[in-house]
């Protein structure tokens, strides 16, 4: 089993046991022996959105089949086969399927691609022994984009760098510039589930220092180890 905790002011536990970290239209669900980063719940709305039209296109087909033109009859018939198994999927993915998978069990980091989901199209499997390091990204904090100034927003990204050079960034999480301390926690307790689980080094900017805070407070209590 890995060793590592999850600060709780960026992690919630659900009612499975597992913890839950939102991070930019998608969260992870950290386990034991698993993280998954996976659809955020509000992506369902236009699958669900489709799968009723389709539905509708159905039974607009079914009850005015001898009263509508055959044009229409053939547009509703192309839209209701065509939208109903792609919102299908895209429903399945969004609600258990998930893009990254990192499995301590099967020793290995699974790429899955997009709304399929569930191990379906499967487009990459990287397995631990081909991980060289892990490390935190940041855009938008170098003051060379306009007259020397920082943006105001932040991207924090974790990138999987392999044996070979090759980089995979895993997650993204933009944040305003005031809340980058928020940003930098949620991408480093993920960060760190993953490390732990794959026995991998995780590197962060040298101009950021991890410190410990009181949860409650918000009040420096040393630099972290």
């Amino acid at each position: 089993m890995a060793d590592f905790s999850l600060p709780p002011h960026v992690a919630t536990r659900r009612r499975d046991g597992r913890f839950e970290v939102l991070l930019h239209r998608s969260m992870a669900v950290i386990s034991e022996h698993k993280v998954e980063i996976k659809s955020a719940r509000s992506t369902v709305i236009v699958p669900i959105i489709a799968l009723v039209l389709a539905s509708g296109a159905g039974v607009l087909l079914a009850v005015q089949n001898t009263s509508l033109p055959m044009w229409m009859l053939s547009l509703l018939l192309l839209f209701a086969v065509t939208a109903a198994p792609v919102a299908v999927m895209a429903l399945i993915g969004a609600t258990v399927g998930a893009d990254v998978v990192v499995d301590e069990t099967k020793n290995s980091v699974t790429f899955q691609q997009g709304y399929l989901g569930m191990g379906i199209g499967t487009n990459q499997l990287i397995p631990f022994e081909r991980i060289d390091h892990l490390e935190i990204e940041i855009d938008g904090d170098k003051p060379d984009r306009w007259k020397g100034e920082t943006d105001s927003f932040r991207q924090f990204a974790l990138v999987l760098e392999k044996d070979n050079g090759k980089r995979i960034r895993l997650y993204s999480i933009p944040v305003p510039a005031s809340e980058q301390n928020d940003g930098m926690d949620r991408a480093l307790a993920v960060g760190n589930a993953i490390a732990a689980l794959a026995k991998a080094e995780i590197r962060i900017p040298e101009h950021w220092n991890l410190v410990e805070i009181d949860t409650d407070t918000g009040d420096e209590t040393g630099k972290a180890p």
